[in-house]
């Protein structure tokens, strides 16, 4: 496993280091596009195609080949305490061949583009493809564990979300992929205390060092 992280932040141990490698914190309102070939989450009816050879799920540890060993697509991995995955563009194994990587607990998610070569995870639970009818289902579920990697308005309704009682740093973002490129990002913050976050439909919630997020309003 590479220990560098290109883009990841998402356990608390890697927190500061976020705030070097994700996108600079601001509260500028990006709208949340729609996903397919352009890198963000496929919707209902995306362009990734399936092969009928390659597979839907990945193992949590090993090194694969995307479109050979696995279909591209996005992929969800649940139960984890300290999950590491990366993107790269060839199994060299340098710093130089990763597009993007990740790592930290709870429910984690990841977009493997079709131009992606290799996938390579760590100490995950089993990552399985997320059909588009799972993407568009409407939950009606108003928190939000503080660790983990979320669809809003799938996993969660959107809406103002609060976490009180962090006596260490809690690190959330608003994204509009599960690719984990910087340029992905539309805004974050990394603070103690009371935190609130207005999250519109559309999109990645990330969080990690969180206390459990409470809906406050829609």
């Amino acid at each position: 496993m590479n220990a560098v992280l290109r883009r990841g932040h998402r356990s608390l141990g890697w927190a500061v280091a976020a705030l070097s490698f994700a996108a600079p914190l601001s509260t500028g309102a990006v709208p949340v596009a729609a996903a397919g070939s352009s890198g963000h989450v496929p919707a209902a009816g995306s362009a990734v195609q399936v092969t009928a050879t390659a597979k839907n799920t990945i193992p949590g540890a090993g090194t694969y080949l995307v479109g050979k060993d696995f279909n591209a697509g996005v992929y969800r991995s649940v139960g984890n305490t300290s999950c590491y995955w990366e993107r790269a563009t060839n199994a060299g194994g340098s710093t130089s061949s990763i597009i993007a990587n990740d790592i930290g607990s709870g429910q984690r998610l990841v977009y493997v583009k079709p131009t992606d070569k290799v996938f390579k995870s760590s100490g995950c639970g089993t990552w399985t493809r997320v059909t588009a009818a799972a993407m568009s289902v409407k939950s009606k579920k108003t928190t939000i564990p503080g660790n983990g990697v979320y669809f809003v308005g799938s996993d969660f309704l959107p809406g103002t979300y609060r976490s009180t009682g962090n006596t260490d740093y809690c690190y959330w973002e608003r994204s509009r992929s599960a690719d984990g490129a910087s340029a992905s990002t539309i805004t974050n913050e990394f603070a103690k205390g009371q935190l609130l976050v207005t999250i519109t439909p559309g999109g990645i919630f990330q969080t990690s060092g969180c206390k459990t997020w409470t809906r406050t309003a829609g």
